[in-house]
């Protein structure tokens, strides 16, 4: 096995996305969330989306590796939906910084060139490095939407 160095980096620069969006959001009014955003419908789906995309990346490296039982989310689609402030979406966010850890702790640097087919889609392939890649730049996507509202 090889070290982790590149895996924990990778980590932490989606940490670092997720801890822009939690800062972004403290500034946010209460009725941020009901704002209308182009293909989600409003700024609570699209976060809706976010966090379980999040959630979606990680547990496809989990079960792509083999790595055993999937590491719980924090919380299930149901309750994401029902989150009425932008309080509550910062604390939800802080509560998957440490299942993002937990779900690449069996994650070597050498598995990180293992390829394998997309979840969403079996003609797209994505190396473990790519998906991890993605879950970071899916954020930061997203992130420049919502400032794009003035958020």
């Amino acid at each position: 096995m090889s070290g982790r160095n590149a895996v924990q980096a990778l980590v932490e620069e989606h940490e670092r996305a997720l801890h822009h969006l939690m800062t972004m959001m403290n500034r946010w009014p209460e009725d941020a969330l009901d704002r209308p955003v182009t293909d989600f419908g409003t700024v609570r789906n699209l976060l809706v989306h976010i966090v379980e995309s999040m959630f979606t990346y990680f547990q496809w490296v989990r079960e792509k590796l083999e790595l055993g039982e999937n590491v719980s989310p924090p919380l299930a689609r149901e309750a994401l939906s029902r989150l009425s402030s932008p309080r509550e979406w910062e604390r939800v966010l802080s509560l998957s910084l440490p299942y993002c850890r937990e779900a690449t702790a069996g994650v070597y640097d050498d598995d990180l060139g293992k390829a394998f087919p997309a979840s969403w889609n079996e003609r797209e392939i994505y190396m473990v490095e790519q998906m991890l890649e993605h879950a970071i730049v899916h954020v930061w996507r997203h992130v420049r939407q919502l400032e794009g509202l003035g958020l």
